[in-house]
């Protein structure tokens, strides 16, 4: 049944039997009734409030292990939490659901130093409470806080990282005055590490935790300049990383002179597919047409994949577009990455050119990745391009054989059966072999995998 169809069924029901339902339901799934206690309690913010708190408590009080498997679970639990404070409290009494987020947040140590979440699930809870911790904070403005001090003291207590999105988002809460004296906090207290480095007198985390928060703060103000005297302030030279950030800040504040000036400095050749990414947001951004049209090309040239050709296309006219068209297509037949050439022709219509190549190229596909070649050989199958799909399927099959992997003979067994099913409607298949002679092939050097040719 759909939701709104449900929703339409249960405005039909009468008061009582929905009343029987739910005690029905508190009664033999306790798993369910902290969400029923909070629902029933909406109305009433000081007893939701006590509500939630046990439950909170309960959180923090927790000592048993959570291991990966669990970690789902238990995260829907904590974000539960989360919701309840968030749609029973936020608007009604922001200042209780401050203190209750407020609370939340305070578990985050206990939490993650007993559980596994290498799914991320668990920390992305605290991640995103940290916005309602914000939000409530505003919505309470209380002006006899200091909270660029709340802001600082919650941020110390982020050992596990799961708060990182404070101080990038904290504008939510401080005013640009505000942000600067945080700001001017933390650049203060980074220069008081660095002496401090100097007589050997602190560890490399400090220095990093006290760069992350300036930089993070100047995220809040959209001050790409800070941003960047958060990165020099101990790296005059900034490696290509370094310098991508930097460049990101002034993208993301239109600030494209300053970005083009670290995109032009010398980059290590590694990093010159980042560079020309970055050069293409800045131009597609300040409307540098040439500019634009020029990398795109650059970038088509390193990466011929239909997407980086289309989007280099629609930066010509007309009649320029049907020269590199029909370039691409001779270089796709010719030379590059045979997936990448044959979706390429495919994807221009070029079918038959697309078979042509694959199958003359045919020996290339066994160093192909498995996934890339499994979506291939549908797109050939769809344009019965037969001789190509048979090329295909035969790496496919001849990977996993070769790989010895039992698990995936079932695949096996089914690109056996395509490769006899196409052998019926193929007349010629030069340049590939004849299919009776690739099956004797097979066997010979694959025959004792017993467990393979049960399937077929």
């Amino acid at each position: 049944m759909k939701p709104e169809e449900l929703q339409k069924k249960l405005s039909e029901l009468n008061r009582a039997t929905l009343h029987d339902f739910i005690i029905d339901l508190y009664i033999k799934y306790p798993d369910l009734s902290n969400e029923i206690e909070t629902l029933v309690l909406f109305n009433d913010p000081p007893a939701l409030k006590k509500a939630i708190t046990k439950r909170i408590q309960s959180v923090k009080r927790g000592r048993k292990f959570i291991d990966y498997w669990a970690s789902s679970g238990f995260a829907s639990d904590l974000r539960s939490i989360v919701n309840d404070i968030e749609n029973g409290l936020l608007i009604s009494s922001p200042k209780d659901a401050f203190e209750l987020a407020d609370k939340f947040l305070l578990t985050s140590d206990s939490v993650m130093n007993r559980v596994d979440d290498s799914n991320g699930a668990i920390g992305g809870v605290y991640f995103d409470a940290v916005f309602l911790w914000l939000e409530a904070a505003k919505a309470w403005g209380d002006t006899s806080i200091d909270w660029i001090d709340r802001v600082d003291q919650l941020y110390k207590k982020n050992d596990y990282g799961v708060l990182d999105s404070l101080l990038p988002n904290s504008n939510i809460l401080l005013s640009e005055d505000q942000l600067k004296q945080l700001a001017w906090r933390y650049e203060g207290e980074l220069r008081q590490v660095q002496k401090k480095q100097v007589a050997k007198d602190s560890s490399n985390y400090e220095l990093i935790t006290k760069k992350v928060a300036l930089r993070s703060v100047a995220k809040a103000l959209k001050d790409p300049f800070l941003y960047e005297r958060a990165v020099l302030i101990d790296s005059a030279e900034p490696n290509e990383l370094q310098k991508k950030d930097i460049i990101v800040e002034y993208i993301a504040c239109k600030q494209f002179d300053n970005a083009l000036e670290w995109l032009n400095t010398d980059w290590d050749s590694r990093f010159e597919w980042e560079r020309l990414e970055l050069l293409e947001q800045v131009y597609e951004q300040n409307g540098d047409k040439q500019q634009l049209r020029e990398t795109r090309e650059l970038i088509f040239q390193r990466d011929p994949s239909y997407h980086h050709f289309i989007r280099y296309l629609e930066t010509l006219d007309e009649n320029e577009q049907k020269i590199v068209r029909q370039k691409a297509i001779e270089r796709a037949q010719q030379e590059g990455n045979i997936i990448t050439s044959a979706d390429l022709l495919l994807q221009l219509g070029e079918t038959e050119c697309a078979q042509q190549m694959l199958v003359s190229r045919h020996q290339e596909l066994a160093d192909c990745y498995y996934e890339s070649l499994a979506l291939l050989v549908k797109q050939f199958e769809k344009e019965a391009c037969l001789l190509a799909a048979t090329a295909c399927y035969r790496a496919l099959l001849l990977d996993i054989l070769k790989r010895g992997n039992s698990k995936a003979y079932t695949h096996a067994a089914r690109y056996y059966k395509k490769l006899q099913a196409l052998s019926d409607e193929i007349q010629d298949f030069r340049p590939l072999i004849g299919h009776a002679e690739f099956i004797d092939q097979l066997k010979n050097d694959h025959g004792r995998k017993t467990s393979f040719w049960k399937r077929v």
